[in-house]
């Protein structure tokens, strides 16, 4: 699995979008107080509680995790030709991409070209080939099959999966390899390299393309999953310092003694859920500007 580490964010703010903005859980320093789990806020919002504790982590949802069945039938075999997958049960998360070995085999002396397609992925599922035709002689020879996954795919509900079927085409003589696909409801957020340049370049608080990414954009598109099936957010600090992420509406509130260590992982769990509209930043030890994002999560029909 090759992870893009990108997150779909709406909306995002102009890059110089300036506010003052502290945190009630850095240090006391001038600028607006503001609550575990509350964002920009107005000074003096009584709302807003800088003694307020470290939010507790959300329930998980299993079905971030959970593998998909195989599939009833592995798929059908002509006498000149056969076709397998390195794997029947591929699976991988929002914004990720995941190769999939296709190997072909030539049988009873057949030679040729064969194409090779694949059906019934998600929408929004994209699947590249390379090569997208094989040359038989032989032995058997392989093409790598790339599912690329956006941020903008509907996860696979609870249970659920997408049946695939990979077709070894050479005129009239087809084989298929049958897999059940799963889009996990699960995505990972990077907290960017160099954020403390971020946080000091200007002043206020800044929704910014810096969290890797294009989909950072000026209109990028809402997440989208199905009532009952929320989406777990891993953080992952690719900085080379330690940031607490502070959000709300369904992103908890990090943990300001234990912040995301430099190059490693939050051990917060978090989950978004379908209707949610949630936004946030992070910060470090001191008060200050801050790299905000915003996440949208539609419901799926």
């Amino acid at each position: 699995m090759r992870n893009s580490l990108l997150v779909a964010l709406f909306p995002v703010l102009a890059l110089t979008t300036a506010s003052a903005i502290g945190c009630g859980d850095a240090s006391p320093s001038a600028g607006i107080q503001r609550s575990h789990g509350a964002v920009a806020g107005a000074p003096n919002d009584p709302s807003e509680d800088p003694n307020a504790p470290a939010e507790p982590s959300q329930p998980p949802n299993p079905n971030a995790d959970t593998p998909a069945p195989a599939p009833a039938t592995p798929g059908t075999t002509a006498a000149q030709l056969g076709v397998t997958l390195s794997t029947a049960t591929p699976a991988t998360d929002l914004g990720t991409s995941l190769d999939i070995t296709v190997t072909v085999e030539p049988k009873a002396g057949f030679t040729g070209s064969a194409a090779l397609t694949a059906t019934g992925l998600p929408a929004g599922v994209t699947a590249t080939f390379v090569p997208a035709s094989v040359t038989l002689n032989t032995t058997p020879v392989t093409s790598k099959l790339t599912l690329l996954v956006p941020y903008t795919a509907t996860p696979s509900a609870a249970g659920g999966e997408s049946a695939i079927v990979v077709k070894a085409a050479a005129g009239a003589v087809e084989a298929t390899a049958n897999a059940n696909f799963k889009v996990n409801p699960k995505l990972t957020m990077t907290i960017p390299v160099n954020a403390g340049a971020l946080l000091a370049a200007g002043g206020g608080a800044k929704n910014v393309d810096g969290w890797a990414g294009a989909i950072f954009g000026a209109a990028p598109s809402p997440l989208t999953t199905k009532a009952g099936n929320p989406i777990a957010v891993i953080v992952k600090n690719a900085d080379s310092a330690p940031h607490i992420v502070h959000g709300n509406a369904g992103f908890v509130h990090g943990d300001t003694a234990n912040p995301v260590p430099a190059g490693g992982i939050d051990p917060k769990t978090r989950t978004l859920a379908a209707g949610v509209n949630t936004s946030g930043y992070i910060h470090g030890e001191t008060n200050g500007t801050s790299v905000g994002f915003a996440i949208k999560v539609n419901t799926a029909p």
